[in-house]
């Protein structure tokens, strides 16, 4: 069996492709993507697949890069197949945003792909990672820190993404081509070992090859695999500790060590966060400890523990969805993360719970703004105004919350505190107030 009706075999065996999907293939013109190519062209008319290719043209190298652009187009063309191509620097985007070259890249290529899905009306995305990439990852990923889901290596399948030639040696690829005559380019970037991917496969596996075993890609796939396998044995139900962005701290502190690490890893995961060990370890320890404590997570998002809860939070919210704002009634505004609406009761028959009916009059204007130092509200049942820090604090509002919970006024007196306090001074005693005050968080 040669090599392309061994990836067409492993397609059919774990049902990789079905009748009528519609594909985008990544093509880059090299000889991963022209070989991934090939084999959908054998089984384009027996599967009766739409087929698009994806390119994208970073500016980085060139007339090589045009000269990759224009090959890509060549092959649709001779083909039948539509070609879409995207020119974005990956060098702009990693200066703009901060991140690494790999992490644009990365941005660039998967929001282009969803472009593409969404113009073909597709369903998958085929990308030619192969079995030499496996290794590369696992050795990339045990030398940054990651934790045994991250060494399974890169995914056979992940929600609309499938990677047929995962289990392909580079080697085996280049052979194929060579012996059909099939032509593909070349990128003389990856023969730069300046980068750490590039250097893991230009430097370190061949010297262990030659020094130590020449065998070494083939122990590590059978490690991964092993890997996989004792992953796959240990069954969690996630949602008994994970709810969104929330973690379940009581339950979670009573598992074993390993079944916390896993469970931490789904964690950051379902939230796209990137894992790696150190995080793991860090939150880990954090477990143990008591009080409020925080970890940032990346640029984006910070891990509270607060109370008795563990959350994951936006690092800053943008300073101008927080100004000051009026709010006539009746009517609607957004501040940070919440919705604030007045309307009037005969507008609307039955009350939820979170609505409060109020003495606010129709046409007045409500003020609305985070807390400031001596901020107090007039309370059922207490003497004297209370101050809203106090309030928070005995309600348990994480800090991170505090400095973006809505204040709202009306002729400089606090209607009430976000959605957890009322004032007494605008509460209608009697059921007789027309003007409801709605307060919840945007996800509701």
């Amino acid at each position: 069996m040669n090599v392309i009706d061994k990836v067409i075999r492993r397609i059919e065996i774990e049902k990789l492709v079905k009748q009528n999907d519609r594909i985008v293939l990544g093509c880059s013109g090299g000889p991963d993507s022209i070989f991934l190519l090939e084999v959908f062209l054998k089984i384009r008319s027996k599967y009766n697949l739409t087929l698009a290719l994806a390119h994208i043209n970073h500016l980085y190298r060139g007339e090589f890069a045009l000269r990759d652009e224009n090959h890509v187009k060549k092959i649709g063309e001779k083909n039948n197949i539509p070609v879409f191509v995207r020119k974005k620097s990956m060098e702009n985007l990693s200066k703009e945003k901060k991140i690494t070259l790999e992490e644009a890249g990365r941005e660039i290529r998967y929001s282009f792909f969803d472009e593409v899905l969404e113009k073909i009306n597709g369903n998958k995305v085929a990308l030619a990672h192969n079995l030499d990439d496996q290794v590369e990852t696992f050795l990339f990923r045990m030398m940054r820190g990651s934790s045994l889901e991250g060494l399974e290596g890169i995914a056979e399948v992940r929600d609309k993404f499938i990677r047929p030639m995962n289990e392909i040696y580079k080697k085996d690829i280049l052979e194929y081509l060579d012996q059909n005559s099939i032509e593909y380019m070349l990128d003389h970037t990856n023969f730069q070992n300046e980068y750490t991917r590039n250097s893991i496969r230009l430097d370190l596996i061949p010297f262990i090859e030659k020094r130590y075993n020449p065998k070494f890609k083939d122990k590590i796939f059978n490690l991964m695999k092993e890997i996989k396998e004792i992953n796959s044995t240990i069954e969690i139900d996630y949602n008994d500790y994970i709810d969104v962005n929330k973690l379940n701290w009581q339950k979670i502190f009573n598992e074993n060590p390993y079944i916390q690490k896993k469970v931490i890893n789904k964690f950051l995961n379902l939230n796209n966060i990137q894992t790696s060990r150190s995080k793991i370890e860090n939150i880990f320890k954090l477990l143990k400890t008591t009080g409020s404590k925080k970890i940032k997570l990346d640029k984006d998002y910070t891990l509270l523990k607060e109370y008795d809860r563990i959350t994951i939070v936006q690092n800053k919210i943008k300073e101008k969805e927080l100004e000051t704002t009026t709010l006539k009634i009746p009517g609607e505004v957004i501040f940070g993360d919440y919705i604030i609406s007045t309307f009037n009761i005969e507008n609307k028959i039955k009350l939820n719970e979170t609505d409060f009916l109020t003495t606010l009059k129709e046409g007045e204007d409500l003020l609305i703004r985070i807390r400031k130092p001596g901020d107090r509200i007039k309370l059922k049942g207490l003497e004297n105004p209370k101050k809203v820090k106090d309030i928070m604090i005995n309600s348990k509002v994480p800090k991170s919350k505090r400095e973006s919970l809505p204040i709202i006024l009306c002729k400089d007196e606090i209607v009430c505190i976000g959605n957890i306090k009322k004032s007494e001074k605008f509460i209608s005693r009697d059921k007789k107030g027309t003007v409801v005050l709605n307060v919840r968080r945007k996800e509701c």
